[in-house]
């Protein structure tokens, strides 16, 4: 297998991304990169990330995280990386500590800023529809952002979306509880916890 052959066989694995930094690490220089662009078979899209344009789908989530390194997926976007609704969001948004200077997303996300101690509250890595990993807000974060907002949130959406959350067996309603102290929001959890009934 030859270096381009291998770095096809990269392209596959990743679903058409290749970060440089991987494939420095497999010992693959990037003037291999430079020449598959100049010839048509990659796309340059930022700074160390190629795109293999045969690939259909492009992870639009995928690509501005790794970009963004700091963007969490929040908000909406939780909600349909949680599986909570089947809705897809109009506009992505993210959530990035204060102080974090946004202004090369917006216009390609909505940006959410909070209190640097409150970021980290329930960070996981939910799969893209492509298949890659991305940092998004848990099913639990996200219902207490959305009751923290709950002026902003479409009344429909927000109701059908905790109908959702507490019919679900993987729901941890202790862990929701938790985020709803630290984030001073005790008493709307445990009104909306009394209107929905679940096991």
């Amino acid at each position: 297998m030859n270096t381009y052959d291998r770095i096809a066989e990269l392209a596959k694995q990743n679903n058409g991304i290749l970060l440089t930094r991987e494939l420095a690490k497999k010992g693959i220089e990037t003037w291999y990169l430079t020449d598959l662009v100049r010839q048509g078979r990659l796309e340059r899209i930022s700074r160390g990330i190629y795109l293999d344009p045969s690939y259909e789908n492009f992870d639009e989530y995928f690509i501005l995280q790794l970009k963004n390194d700091r963007c969490v997926y929040s908000y909406s976007s939780a909600l349909y990386l949680n599986g909570l609704t089947e809705r897809i969001p109009y506009q992505i948004e993210v959530t990035v500590p204060r102080g974090y200077n946004p202004s090369h997303i917006k216009g390609k996300a909505v940006v959410h800023s909070i209190r640097k101690n409150w970021y980290d509250i329930g960070i996981t890595k939910l799969k893209t529809v492509q298949g890659n990993e991305v940092k998004a807000y848990d099913a639990e974060r996200t219902i207490c952002d959305l009751v923290r907002d709950r002026n902003n949130q479409d009344t429909e959406i927000f109701s059908k979306t905790c109908n959702v959350y507490l019919r679900r067996k993987t729901k941890d309603i202790w862990k929701l509880r938790d985020y709803a102290q630290l984030f001073g929001i005790s008493e709307k959890i445990e009104s909306i916890l009394e209107l929905i009934n679940y096991e």
